[in-house]
């Protein structure tokens, strides 16, 4: 069954653009995580480095 998208004012996308998209948001969410681990990483490294803290 197939939705009608006219009805909702949207267009449907091909599999080329919709996996470009997801494809970006994958990289965009990527390098959140690891920028928040990165920075969860020097933070703890900071604290062993700095024995007065």
């Amino acid at each position: 069954m197939k939705a009608e998208m006219s009805a909702y004012g949207v267009t449907e996308l091909v599999p080329e653009e919709a996996s470009a998209i997801s494809g970006g948001m994958f990289w965009a969410i990527a390098f959140a995580i690891l920028g928040t681990f990165g920075l969860a990483a020097v933070s703890i490294g900071a604290k062993v480095a700095d024995p007065n803290h």
